[in-house]
């Protein structure tokens, strides 16, 4: 892609923040100067298309851009990766019997004394 001169001063406005997603009135607004944006404020919107295309260029959801830079490779979103899980013995599977849970007839307040003796 060739790239002209209005092209050339986007890019190197947006390589100055790197990591920085900038709006497209802020790029207009920075990227060409002030009289540059009084005369014509939209004069960016049609350069960055083709930029975003030529893989020059990131857009996020916000419609926000930023300089793509080519040394970095592009990165996969990874999902997170989990531990192989290791069963210790104390969580092995048991067979319960009849009596796991507990009985419903148990200790009651007999009088006026809470704690019975055995």
């Amino acid at each position: 892609m060739i790239l002209n001169a209005e092209a050339l001063d986007i890019i190197a406005y947006l390589k100055t923040a790197p990591s920085k997603f900038v709006s497209l009135p802020e790029i207009t607004r920075r990227a060409g100067g002030r009289r540059r944006f009084e005369e014509s404020p939209d004069w960016a919107k049609n350069l960055m298309t083709s930029l975003v295309e030529a893989g020059l260029l990131e857009v996020n959801a916000r419609g926000h851009y930023r300089h793509r830079d080519a040394s970095a490779p592009e990165k996969k979103p990874q999902t997170a990766a989990m531990p192989p899980l290791q069963v210790s013995r104390k969580l092995k599977a048991k067979v319960v019997g009849d009596d796991y849970f507990p009985s419903t007839y148990g200790p009651k307040i007999v009088g006026g004394d809470y704690f019975p003796e055995s």
